[in-house]
């Protein structure tokens, strides 16, 4: 990482240093701006994008296996809420930075109530055209209606799958944290902010139930790791094995981002089947490949480090059966945290914890061997991230600043050549380099047609695939949600035993949840990891199409660039010939992340009414009527709740019915999403990129001379002092050009090591 630091830093002060030669440029009165405006946004998008860059790094791993505690420890302090709960849904994203500050963004009212309103289709205790069709949570008589209908819920409907029903949790929640952050939320997105000594306070929100349900996104600003370098996010995301699968999409929307998976296992669990499916379902995103395993053991759980050996080969085989050859670093992060705490500020540890790192430091062969795996695991963490900005970042924008430092360095010698020469000899020159100035604008003209042919063609061949793969009647994705929903085995007679103990209204929500997690749990598993796959193959696609452009567009841009040099190398005016590199389609990547792109959310709720629940109910009067009928003609009369079971059967067919009609307004929704708001604006971005990286070649030679004519031939103008103002600018270009050779040296030195 000091390498990367080192060099970043060394070429932001070379583009610093043209940044002023340009401007000292653009200062020289009656000189055409054209091309030197050009090279000013270049040199300033390098400055932003160097400055702007962002490495991600995602903790992941199950419920209670230590990813709040390795993040503390890679911090070296308790500023992450650990053992936080389950049912909310923050990712915790944590910056280096100079000052210790929390932002805390809370979500808008019209989010919250949007939430509550699809908690309460089919809540069981709501009458229809009550809560879940226009609840809001600001009017004190829909909170009061609520706490009631939710206080009467008995065991039965409190408890789903042996664990809490989510959307009882969820408003239950609500209705407790409402007071203590009304004043903190509103109608338009809200950030609060606890700095300095009031950082703690971000902790009571994340920890406490009722108040983090608010959150949407927590920030904390922190000194860095050391060797991490700064414009890193390490993000401590929730478990993967959370009762809520919309968690789990939204572990998927970040990890999409990041350029490095830091896994986390428990000592005390081992690789469990929560572990399995997470592994499996990241490998399905291909995501595989940049993942660094951390077993966090437990110093009191294990007899002998010959027993934690033991368990550490039993890890690794069983990890490699989903990601072959892991890297697995085996230590504890508890016991680094309390240690870096003690020497810190040794009365942060409690009573409790004081006395556990007493009795881990006896473990002396198990801390030496922690230490050991600690240190292992920093190093090839570090030699990652490094890679990764490299790759990203530097190689890229080494380039464009020499291409830059170069055309710019061949227009001031032009310039200062002409403005030695008589006017006649001046004149003869203005009409060779015209001719060939209008010959390379033919070019790039015809580069340009071209590009936008290829780029039209582009987004309509992409277009087609993108219906094709979301199609209604054909398409991979709806169809495998279709045969989900109609395949879906919901045998109401499962539930009688539910309808003697709580009745037709409570058994029906519960039937309801249990089809809604089934179906956004077989999205996030199996529908989102198509999509994404789906989504870097078009990506690939893309930078294939441009790199097979680049190529002959590179050497028409070759050949006018030794046109020019000829042109004026026979007028006297000596440009030295420096080796042309090919152009290359620039990175998805880099591009994507200059312009700020990012595939539409896979987080989404699927939207129902409470139709369901209205039609639930007149098909249970109309049983009910009928077998009262029944009953006055003295007809025989099922003594089961046959009315009962009758109408949740109807109910669940009209349940997979809405769920169809839902499913595919939401897929309509995200394609057209994701093909103007990503596919289409990346096709245009890789586009104007190429563009510019091609004229780029030919820009000193392609300017207008006509305000240069003007110049020279103004008798009024001291040409000598403009002749050492261009002699000046060539000097301080050949340092940058001599300090940009250093750093190729630098670059070409660490990618070979």
């Amino acid at each position: 990482m000091e390498a990367y630091n080192h060099i970043k830093n060394k070429l932001l002060a070379i583009n610093r240093d043209v940044g002023h030669i340009i401007q000292g440029a653009l200062s020289i009165d009656g000189l055409s701006p054209h091309p030197i405006n050009a090279w000013k946004e270049t040199t300033a998008r390098i400055e932003r994008q160097l400055a702007e860059e962002t490495i991600r790094v995602a903790v992941v791993g199950s419920i209670k296996s230590g990813k709040s505690t390795l993040t503390n420890a890679l911090f070296g302090g308790d500023y992450v809420k650990r053992g936080a709960g389950v049912v909310t849904s923050i990712i915790t994203k944590l910056r280096p930075g100079h000052d210790l500050t929390a932002k805390l963004a809370f979500k808008t009212w019209d989010e919250i109530n949007a939430e509550i309103n699809q908690a309460l289709i089919l809540f069981s205790s709501t009458p229809a055209g009550g809560p879940g069709d226009n609840f809001n949570i600001n009017r004190e008589e829909d909170r009061r209606q609520l706490q009631q209908d939710v206080s009467n819920m008995n065991t039965e409907q409190l408890i789903s799958d042996d664990t809490r029903d989510p959307n009882s949790v969820l408003l239950t929640e609500y209705l407790k944290g409402y007071d203590r952050v009304k004043a903190l939320v509103s109608f338009e997105p809200a950030i609060h902010i606890f700095e300095s000594n009031d950082f703690h306070k971000q902790k009571d929100f994340v920890g406490d139930e009722s108040l983090a349900v608010y959150l949407k996104d927590v920030q904390l600003t922190l000194q860095a790791p050391e060797g991490f370098g700064e414009n890193l996010e390490i993000a401590d995301c929730q478990g993967s094995d959370s009762p809520n699968p919309l968690h789990l999409a939204m572990i998927q929307d970040y990890l999409i981002q990041t350029h490095l998976i830091i896994y986390v296992l428990s000592s005390r669990t081992g690789v469990r089947q929560a572990d399995i499916k997470f592994l499996t379902l990241i490998k399905k995103m291909g995501l595989a490949k940049n993942i660094l395993f951390v077993l966090n053991s437990d110093f009191s759980e294990h007899e002998t480090l010959a027993d934690l050996k033991a368990l550490v080969r039993r890890v690794e085989a069983e990890v490699d059966m989903i990601v072959p050859s892991p890297h697995v670093f085996v230590f504890s992060a508890l016991y680094n945290l309390f240690r870096t705490l003690d020497s810190k500020e040794p009365s942060t540890l409690s009573r409790k914890d004081r006395l556990r790192l007493e009795q881990w430091r006896q473990e002396t062969d198990m801390v030496a061997f922690s230490d050991q795996q600690t240190e292992r695991f920093l190093q090839a963490a570090i030699q990652k991230i490094s890679l990764d900005r490299f790759s990203l970042l530097l190689e890229t924008n080494l380039e464009r600043i020499a291409n830059v430092s170069s055309g710019m360095r061949d227009w001031v010698q032009i310039n200062q050549e002409l403005l030695s020469r008589d006017a006649g000899m001046v004149r003869e020159a203005f009409v060779e380099m015209d001719a060939r100035r209008e010959a390379s604008e033919q070019v790039t003209a015809v580069i340009k047609d071209t590009l936008e042919g290829t780029t039209g063609k582009l987004k309509r061949d992409l277009g087609t695939d993108v219906d094709r793969f979301f199609d209604l009647q054909y398409g991979d994705i709806v169809q495998d949600m279709i045969h989900f929903i109609d395949s879906y085995n919901l045998s109401v007679t499962d539930y009688e035993k539910h309808l003697g103990a709580s009745g037709f209204l409570p058994t029906l929500y519960r039937i309801f949840q249990a089809f809604q997690q089934a179906a956004n749990r077989f999205i996030a598993e199996s529908i989102n990891p198509k999509l994404v796959n789906f989504v870097r193959d078009q990506e690939n696609r893309t930078e294939r199409v441009f790199d097979q452009v680049a190529g002959p567009y590179s050497l028409m841009i070759k050949d006018a660039v030794d046109q020019h040099r000829r042109t004026v190398n026979d007028l006297g005016i000596n440009i030295p010939e420096h080796p042309f590199r090919a152009i290359r389609s620039p990175e998805v990547a880099s591009v994507r992340n200059d312009a700020r792109l990012s595939i539409p959310h896979l987080t989404s709720t699927l939207r129902y009414s409470s139709r369901i629940k209205t039609e639930a109910i007149l098909r249970l009067g109309f049983y009910n009527t009928l077998k009262t009928v029944k009953k006055w003609l003295k007809k025989p009369v099922s003594e089961k709740p046959d009315s009962a079971i009758r109408s949740l059967e109807n109910s669940v067919r009209r349940m997979k019915e809405e769920m169809r009609e839902s499913i595919t307004a939401h897929f309509m929704d995200y394609k057209e999403n994701l093909k103007y708001q990503y596919f289409f604006k990346l096709i245009e971005a890789m586009s104007a990129r190429l563009y510019e990286a091609l004229i780029d070649r030919v820009r000193a030679f392609t300017g207008s001379l006509l305000d240069m004519k003007g110049l020279i031939e103004d008798d009024r103008l001291a040409k000598d002092q403009l002749v050492q103002r261009f002699a000046s600018m060539q000097t301080s270009l050949k340092v940058a050009l001599d300090q940009i050779g250093e750093v190729e040296r630098l670059v070409e030195s660490h990618s070979a090591s």
